[in-house]
């Protein structure tokens, strides 16, 4: 067990993380999973993604060590848009290691108060989060002076639900959907409804076209033509992004559904999620899921529960306040 906090930095080459690493980070991360839900929920591409954004800190972010082995993790990336800065925290074993993470926490923690100072902002928050069944890092985060500030879930439904349409629902009069992505017009289209859709959600950030797309579009899987731009007598009304980021686990998802205001109520965010199910469904998925926050107020935990989706994964997202 490691008693004095020894730490290096991530080797990076030019083609992004050392694939040594890549192998560490994966192996703490599943692992940490794995005590916590008897599973390991996260894919080996949701790994390299994270590693691979460019509002990766790679200056601080670290493992710890024990001899020359890796046994921890700190993942630390800056949000300058909301005015936050993002922790992840994985030690092993877990738990057991709680005095481990409790020491990368805080080390996440000096590099947030720093980029508050450096800022020029009035407030900047520290983030971090755990599963719902995790009691022991929701302790270390307590005691470090962060709070439970909000609650998301992963819906998911069957494939064989009797929810799921036996065909293809047709497209209204009026109503097409086509890709997204074909173009930079088209994404610059697709990163309006997405901006506009979530103005007034809770953590929202007005990211500019260029990080946006490097983001969205940085993770191995991502396929453009899985990206549906949904149109109401020629204006671009809805958008229905999918994702092949859980298809290691046989699952479909649905990475952002967003509906423009003026085109709500009229049963479009069903047509997609519904077309959605049938898409994947024929593709040989056992189910589709999305991730919501469990207290949106736009409705969206009632929506996806009418068309069939029910929770099956919690997580608890903390803050610091370090203003």
């Amino acid at each position: 067990m490691v008693t004095e906090l020894r730490t290096r930095s991530l080797a990076f080459t030019g083609d992004g993380i050392d694939p040594v690493d890549l192998t560490h980070v994966t192996r703490l991360v599943l692992a940490s999973e794995q005590a916590v839900l008897g599973r390991s929920d996260t894919t080996a591409d949701d790994v390299a993604a994270m590693l691979a954004v460019s509002s990766l800190d790679r200056a601080n972010s670290c493992f710890a060590l024990e001899g020359d082995e890796p046994v921890g993790f700190l993942s630390i990336e800056d949000d300058p848009h909301e005015g936050v800065t993002n922790l992840e925290v994985y030690s092993l074993p877990w738990p057991g290691s709680e005095p481990l993470r409790a020491a990368l926490l805080e080390r996440g923690l000096e590099v947030a108060r720093a980029r508050r100072d450096g800022s020029g902002r009035e407030a900047w928050k520290a983030r971090a989060g755990c599963h719902v069944e995790d009691s022991a890092f929701a302790s270390v985060m307590v005691g470090a002076g962060m709070a439970p500030v909000r609650r998301f879930y992963r819906m998911t439904i069957d494939s064989d639900s009797p929810l799921v349409p036996e065909a293809m629902p047709p497209l209204p009069s009026g109503v097409e959907i086509r890709g997204g992505a074909a173009d930079e017009q088209d994404r610059r289209t697709v990163h309006g409804i997405d901006r506009e859709s979530f103005a007034e959600h809770w953590g929202y950030a007005d990211y500019p076209f260029d990080e946006w797309w490097e983001h969205m579009s940085a993770w191995p899987t991502f396929d453009p033509d899985d990206w549906w731009l949904l149109s109401v007598e020629g204006t671009p009304a809805a958008i229905c992004l999918l994702s092949e980021r859980r298809a290691e686990f046989g699952e479909g998802y649905v990475l952002v559904l967003g509906v423009l205001k003026e085109f709500r109520g009229r049963g479009l965010a069903q047509l997609l999620l519904r077309r959605t199910f049938v898409h994947y469904r024929d593709r040989g998925r056992t189910s589709t899921s999305l991730g919501v926050d469990a207290t949106n107020t736009t409705g969206a935990v009632a929506l996806y529960e009418k068309v069939g989706m029910r929770p099956t994964l919690v997580m608890e997202a903390y803050e610091h306040p370090l203003d």
